[in-house]
């Protein structure tokens, strides 16, 4: 009869009091798992119960040798911190006294430009003295003889009232200087006089000895108070000096036709040497137009950009009177029409000096009373 027999856990087989390990299976007796119970029964119980083959005894396993792991490497040490950065490194600091500088210089700019915009505010609003607002031109202006006792006036007053908007800024720079204009002379009143220099003749007689002749080809004489030129001849032209012992270089007069306006030009002539070598100032009433040239040696050169140029400033009705100012000097030609500047041609190299003339002259067309100019109130002199 067994009592109190045993059995692996693991495979079943029987175990005896004393065995460490199963002989079935070689498990250490006792381990993990459930552990099988005691079996308790009687003598018939076993004798009734199929017997367990007896097994050969086995040697225990030997257990195969442990293997010693490689130890663990140590860890790793704390990882140190990182070096702060010295203070105020990789920083400059702005000098102080620079600022103050850049400040200085910042200021004084400013200053300026507020000092000189008042100046030019001031300077804006003392000339604007046209009721337009344009600042009126500063050019000599000639009157007809007869729209006032003061046959010549001179625009001085803009030159005033610059000099005193531009006071202000005398501080801003020194030695600051305003060119004049010398004036124009004046002429009291319309008559007749002759000086050294300058020549007035209203043509209310010939005191001056103006040529006075007539042939079949011109007339030159006085009518009315006025001087005249008039030429019977198509495609001719006719002079007459002014009677000067000097050469004057500023010719103004007032001229008008009475009719056939179609049919001749009229004009002065200046730097004159002889009669194939001078230069001129010619006017076209009927196509309003004028030519600056000079004749040399019997040849015509225009100085102006082409033979004809548009006159603006001509009264639109070609029998109106027409006011003419000339300055024909050496170096220059220079053209004014009722006050107006039309144009200026400068010689390079200069010309010689010569006598001044008015002329008239005439086209191929040519009625029977042929083609007349009058001039009247004429001014000449030698003074800039």
């Amino acid at each position: 009869m067994i009592e109190n027999l045993k059995f692996c856990q693991f495979c079943g087989a029987p175990l005896e009091a004393d065995m460490k390990v199963c002989a079935g299976c070689g498990q250490a007796v006792g381990g993990t798992g459930s552990p099988m119970e005691y079996v308790e029964g009687t003598s018939e119980t076993a004798a009734s119960s199929p017997q367990p083959e007896t097994l050969p005894e086995e040697e225990p396993p030997v257990e195969p040798p442990t293997q010693e792991r490689p130890a663990s490497p140590p860890p790793p040490p704390p990882a140190a911190p990182l070096p702060q950065p010295p203070a105020g490194s990789g920083k400059s600091k702005f000098p102080t006294w620079l600022i103050v500088v850049l400040v200085l210089v910042v200021l004084c700019c400013c200053l300026t430009f507020v000092i000189g915009g008042i100046a030019l505010f001031r300077f804006v609003n003392e000339t604007n003295t046209s009721q337009n607002g344009v600042i009126p031109p500063i050019v000599e202006t000639f009157v007809p003889f007869n729209a006032t006792d003061d046959p010549f006036q001179v625009a001085t007053q803009p030159f005033e009232q610059l000099e005193t908007a531009l006071a202000p800024l005398a501080t801003l720079v020194p030695q600051a200087t305003l060119a004049v204009v010398p004036p124009v002379p004046t002429q009291p009143g319309v008559g007749q006089s002759l000086s050294e220099d300058t020549l007035i003749d209203d043509f209310s007689s010939n005191l001056f000895e103006w040529a006075e002749e007539a042939d079949d080809i011109s007339v030159h004489g006085f009518s009315e108070g006025r001087y005249f030129i008039q030429i019977l001849q198509p495609e001719y032209f006719a002079w007459s000096f002014i009677p000067t012992d000097f050469n004057p270089t500023l010719i103004r007069f007032n001229a008008q036709i009475k009719d056939n306006a179609d049919e001749g030009t009229y004009g002065v002539m200046c730097n004159f040497q002889d009669s194939s070598n001078y230069h001129y100032v010619e006017i076209d009433l009927d196509t309003r137009t004028y030519q600056i040239g000079k004749e040399e040696n019997d040849e015509f050169f225009p100085l102006t950009s082409s033979n004809w140029v548009d006159a603006f400033y001509l009264k639109d009705n070609p029998y109106d009177v027409n006011q003419i100012s000339i300055r024909c000097t050496t170096e220059t030609i220079r053209l004014e029409i009722n006050g107006n500047l039309e144009a200026e041609v400068n010689f390079t190299p200069a010309e010689p000096d010569g006598w001044v003339a008015l002329f008239a002259s005439t086209w191929d067309t040519l009625s029977a009373d042929g083609f007349t100019v009058y001039f009247d109130d004429l001014y000449a002199t030698t003074r800039e």
